[in-house]
């Protein structure tokens, strides 16, 4: 009799044993558009990219010299404050197709100024900009998927003028894949004029902007 009792425990601890498990789960969610190019190391996360990817030369006008009312005509600019650099960009990552923009901001200058720079950003002259792309980050697809300067600004010599818009000036990567490790910079040029580039305050902001391609 007490052995009969032992084996029905034993069966009974069988049958749980048999009909533990499985566990399952499971990941699952939309990947988002995700670029980089951190303005600090450590990106917006703080995590992994523990380089700063992204410069820029703020110009200083309290440092234009009469050299530049009559700077001698260099790749279709003449009379110029030189900012070489003013962005650059050493690792540009992104997962997707990506266009770049870059806009001009509002001049802010002096009062009873009468030139060209304007104070609603409308002039097309005064900023002009080159914009070079030195490694398109295209891995192993064909270099023409990777960065690569549109439009206006595919010239490797000729600076660009720049108005109020929103100025596309690179896209690269596709649908299918995005760019890694691309490198690229803007020149930029402010032109000054005797006649009408008094003393006083000037100012004006440059944005680079980044979008999802489409």
């Amino acid at each position: 009799m007490k052995l009969k009792t032992i084996l029905g425990i034993l069966l009974v601890g069988t049958m749980f044993a048999i009909n533990d498990g499985p566990v399952d789960v499971t990941a699952s969610g939309i990947v988002p558009f995700v670029v980089s190019f951190n303005t600090a190391a450590g990106g917006a996360g703080g995590g992994g990219d523990v380089e700063q990817d992204a410069t820029t030369t703020a110009g200083n006008f309290a440092e234009v010299i009469d050299d530049d009312y009559d700077q001698v005509t260099d790749v279709g600019v003449t009379n110029f404050f030189d900012i070489p650099n003013i962005i650059a960009i050493s690792d540009f990552d992104a997962n997707h197709w990506v266009k770049c923009y870059l806009t001009k901001g509002v001049w802010t200058i002096p009062s009873g100024y009468e030139g060209n720079k304007k104070a609603d950003a409308t002039d097309a002259t005064e900023l002009v900009v080159l914009v070079n792309v030195t490694a398109p980050g295209n891995g192993s697809y064909d270099a023409g998927e990777g960065l690569h300067t549109v439009g206006d600004f595919t010239s490797t010599t000729n600076y660009q003028g720049l108005d109020e818009t929103a100025n596309l000036i690179i896209e690269g990567g596709l649908a299918s894949h995005g760019v890694e490790n691309g490198v690229f910079d803007i020149d930029g040029r402010v032109l000054f004029d005797w006649l009408t580039d008094i003393p006083g305050q000037y100012s004006v902001a440059l944005t680079l902007t980044v979008t999802v391609g489409s």
